[in-house]
C-alpha cells in the first residue's frame, strides 16, 4: 500500500517538479502515526487543509532513499529554501519541507504538531531514510526545532538550529545580553521537558547550533550551548560563523552541520 501511495504522489508531482523543484501543496493522504506522543505537541491537525512547501532537488529519484530536513520558519509563509542550500541538499540527498502557518506567532503545540506532520507525510509519500530526518529552522523556528529534538526524538535524529536555542532549565548567564523576544516580552529560553524526554534526547539526538557574533542572540546561544547542552552531556556542536548575523546559515556551515549529524 505504501509503495502505491508513493507511486501516486510521484505521478502527481513529477511533471511540475521537472520545471520547478519547489512546490506548495497539501497532502492527499493522512500522515500516519508518530512513534510516540508528547503532551506538548498537538497531533490533531487536519492534513487536508495544512499546506507545506516541499523542495526536491532536480536530481531527486523517487526510487532512491533520501534524507529529510523539516524546516520551521519564523514567518507564516515560507516558499523557498534558504539561499545557497540547493547544492548541499542535492549533494547530501536531502529533501526539504516547510509547514506554512507555523511562524513565531503560532501557538507552540500547533507549531510542533506541524513539524511532526511534515515529517510523517514525507515518510508516507517518499522513500525517506528514518535515520536522516532532521529538524531545522531560523530564530524562533530554530527554537521550535530544538524542542522537536526533545519531544519527538524517536522521529527526528538531529537539529540544525540557526540563531535560536532554548534549554529545559536555566543556565548561567555569562555572555547573554538580550532577554526579550522579538515582541519585547521577557524570554529566557527555558521550556518544559519530562525526564523521559530529556534522557531520550540525550541518548538519541544530536543538536547543532549555528550563529555568529553579528547575531543579537549570540550570547544567549553561547550560554545555552556551554552551560546547558555541553554541561549536561548532550551530543552537540556549536558552529561559530565569522560575520554571521541573525540569518540562515551559508552552505558551508550547513555542510558542517550535516557532517556532524551523520
Amino acid at each position: 500500500m505504501r509503495k502505491f501511495k508513493i507511486f501516486l504522489l510521484s505521478l502527481l508531482w513529477l511533471g511540475s517538479a521537472q520545471a520547478e523543484p519547489g512546490q506548495l501543496l497539501t497532502f492527499p493522504i493522512g500522515p500516519g502515526r508518530p512513534p510516540s506522543v508528547s503532551g506538548s505537541i498537538d497531533y490533531r491537525l487536519n492534513y487536508e487543509k495544512e499546506k507545506f512547501f516541499v523542495y526536491r532537488p532536480r536530481t531527486y529519484n523517487p526510487d532512491e532513499t533520501w534524507g529529510l530536513i523539516v524546516y520551521i520558519s519564523p514567518n507564516d509563509s515560507c516558499q523557498s529554501i534558504p539561499p545557497g542550500w540547493d547544492g548541499v541538499l542535492k549533494g547530501n540527498k536531502l529533501l526539504f519541507i516547510c509547514p506554512q502557518g507555523a511562524g513565531n506567532g503560532c501557538e507552540m503545540r500547533r507549531r510542533l504538531g506541524l513539524g511532526v506532520m511534515a515529517a510523517l507525510e514525507m515518510i508516507q509519500t517518499h522513500r525517506i531514510d528514518p535515520n536522516r530526518i532532521y529538524a531545522a529552522g531560523l530564530s524562533g523556528g530554530a527554537r521550535t526545532a530544538g524542542k522537536l529534538g526533545f519531544m519527538q526524538s524517536d522521529l527526528f535524529h538531529g537539529t540544525i538550529q540557526n540563531c535560536g536555542a532554548d534549554f529545559y532549565k536555566a543556565v548561567p548567564v555569562v555572555k547573554a545580553t538580550n532577554f526579550t523576544d522579538s515582541n519585547g516580552n521577557a524570554n529566557y529560553g527555558v521550556f518544559k521537558a519530562s525526564q523521559r524526554e530529556i534522557e531520550a534526547a540525550k541518548n538519541n539526538q544530536k543538536f547543532v547550533f549555528i550563529t555568529g557574533r553579528g547575531d543579537f542572540r549570540y550570547g544567549n546561544i553561547s550560554d545555552i550551548y556551554e552551560g546547558g547542552y555541553q554541561a549536561e552531556g548532550f551530543n552537540c556542536k556549536m558552529i561559530d560563523v565569522p560575520g554571521m548575523g541573525h540569518e540562515d546559515c551559508k552552505p558551508s556551515a550547513l555542510q558542517q552541520a550535516l557532517d556532524f549529524l551523520k
